[in-house]
């Protein structure tokens, strides 16, 4: 029996040991694969066709996960706009890519990272170089951008969608009343629409009153470039689209939206004569994520630090949807440090969030006052909190449709006595040491002692956040009062309101930090530092690993998931955007 039991264990520990080995030779082995991936370069010969494939909800930052290594479509799919956006103008510069083919089906990607690459691809066409586009589909969004192109063709079986734009607004409280949960609030702001969700049925009329005001300044802004780049009459196209008279691809070929319904090897046809060639292996056709190039990056002493603000502010560590109030300070905190940067530009694509983790954001940014400059590049949002940590800048860029200001707070607090009480059967006795001892109890309403110590708290964090705006933007108060209330803006409305300095892309941005800093030659440097595949999966939480299967499973239904769970988990005391709207 000893020896049974000696054998047995000796041949598990031996398994054990073999399989530890394997899986170290196995993680090597694919470290050597992706590294060697990473170093092959596909030739670009001459008459080459670049062709970049958007129909992916585009983020900020190029990701770095096994999809990148291990599968080629995936890899498409996985390139952020910084990426794209490098693509394009290397593209741009380089004369053996004679054009672009591009498709396109977004969805959930928002309008100014569309402006970004539009702009980007009219700088490839000033180059003499064209674009053809083609979709089996076309709504607004997806038009936009590929308005900017020479040709744009549908699929002959493929539909279009003009009906102008609409923001779509979720309202939880009728479920929250079901459970037995009422979401008590405090705010600032008359135009703070962001507890409405939880505490409404149906939008405030101060609320209506700012969506309608920067939606219409969103699709007017769509109406002109579309009307611009097609050469057609813009009163025309808005009230086509207003009053959905395009309702076939065969209408929209008539109005002039698109010039033919084809085929993507006709399409293909059209590219090969347009280049004057013979036999269509001559057309070399090149996708995006393929495309490598020499990064004109060179090493300098001089280093531009881009820092990248994504995803809702929190307290704590982030990750590369979500701003951390820690992971973002420090990275804030090196860039200053270091003597070799010389500018900071801080790329801000967010609603808002806390507002203790958007004060300590903003702080570190003052502190780079008389150091360095700082210069604000907005994405798609920069609202609320988004907004406070961008307002101590030096100089403010945002896209004519990215959507800032938001200057408002408010603090939402569940009462779940039904819920516990009555459909649970949970209650609660406490024993206090004085009167208010049980503040903060979810199986109760807030007395009114407890209101007017919320909402007294609430007004402090307000005037600190009129105050930064005051201080970054050179306002007086008046001014600043009036530009807030919570009240949410398109950046060409805030342009004219001072609370953004000019028009233009994070390129813009660098720029401007490049100009501020006085150098002329310097290298990029981008925080937080993107881990490598390996790292981003052994360090995944379980959480994480849920919310990408949920993605997955519940596709277009996942926003609507997130934006309640979001408002369950985001108490306390917020600035950021009305919850879950959606602009389509």
């Amino acid at each position: 029996m000893k020896s049974f039991l000696k054998y047995t264990l000796a041949t598990v520990v031996g398994l054990f040991l073999t399989f530890i080995f394997l899986g170290v030779l196995l993680f090597f082995t694919i470290v050597g694969i992706s590294s060697k991936a990473g170093q092959q370069k596909s030739v670009v010969k001459e008459n080459t066709i670049l062709e970049i494939n958007l129909d992916y909800d585009i983020n900020e930052r190029t990701s770095n996960d096994f999809s990148m290594i291990f599968n080629p479509e995936g890899a498409e799919s996985g390139l952020g706009l910084d990426r794209i956006l490098e693509i394009i103008h290397s593209a741009e510069n380089d004369k053996r890519i004679k054009g672009i083919f591009l498709k396109t089906n977004l969805n959930n990607t928002g309008y100014a990272t569309i402006s970004e690459i539009r702009n980007a691809l009219k700088s490839f066409k000033s180059k003499g170089k064209f674009i053809y586009a083609m979709a089996p589909y076309y709504d607004e969004k997806n038009y936009y951008l590929s308005s900017v192109s020479d040709s744009i063709f549908i699929e002959k079986t493929g539909n279009v969608l003009f009906n102008g734009l609409t923001a779509n607004i979720m309202f939880f409280t009728g479920a929250l009343e079901k459970l037995g949960v009422e979401m008590q609030y405090v705010k600032v702001g008359a135009y703070k629409g962001a507890i409405e969700a939880f505490t409404r049925t149906s939008l405030s009329e101060e609320n209506k009153e700012q969506i309608s005001s920067y939606l219409n300044v969103l699709y007017s802004n769509l109406i002109n470039d579309i009307a611009l780049d097609r050469k057609l009459n813009a009163l025309e196209l808005k009230s086509a689209f207003d009053n959905f008279t395009i309702q076939s691809p065969e209408q929209a070929k008539s109005f002039g939206l698109v010039d033919g319904l084809t085929y993507v090897d006709l399409v293909k046809k059209s590219i090969q004569n347009k280049l004057k060639l013979k036999d269509k292996k001559e057309v070399n056709y090149i996708k995006a994520s393929s495309y490598h190039f020499d990064e004109k990056n060179k090493e300098s002493d001089n280093k531009i630090a881009v820092i990248y603000a994504v995803g809702e502010i929190i307290d704590g560590e982030g990750n590369d949807n979500t701003i951390g109030s820690i992971s973002l300070s420090k990275a804030i905190v090196k860039a200053r440090e270091d003597k070799k940067i010389k500018a900071i530009v801080l790329r801000v694509n967010s609603p808002g969030g806390s507002a203790l983790a958007s004060d300590i954001i903003a702080r570190e940014i003052k502190l780079c006052k008389g150091i360095k400059p700082v210069v604000v590049s907005m994405g798609d949002v920069a609202a609320s909190g988004g907004y406070y940590i961008s307002a101590l800048a030096d100089s403010i860029v945002a896209l004519p449709n990215t959507i800032t200001g938001s200057i408002g707070v408010f603090g939402l607090f569940p009462n779940m006595q039904k819920l516990l009480n009555d459909k649970i059967g949970i209650t609660f006795e406490s024993v206090n040491t004085g009167k208010y001892s049980d503040f903060g109890r979810v199986d109760r309403p807030l007395g009114e002692t407890d209101k007017m110590y919320l909402q007294m708290m609430v007004n402090k964090i307000y005037n600190d956040f009129t105050d930064v705006v005051e201080t970054g933007r050179n306002l007086d108060s008046v001014a600043v009062e009036q530009l807030a209330q919570g009240r949410v803006w398109a950046a060409s409305q805030a342009i004219d309101n001072q609370l953004v300095d000019s028009y233009g892309g994070i390129n813009k941005a660098i720029e401007i930090a490049a100009y501020l800093s006085k150098i002329k030659d310097y290298e990029l440097v981008s925080f937080p530092k993107i881990e490598d595949p390996f790292s981003q999966f052994f360090n995944q939480t379980s959480s994480e690993m849920m919310d990408k299967k949920m993605s997955k499973d519940l596709g277009v239904f996942y926003q609507y998931y997130t934006s309640m769970m979001n408002g369950v988990k985001n108490q306390g005391f917020q600035m950021r955007l009305p919850f879950n709207i959606q602009i389509q």
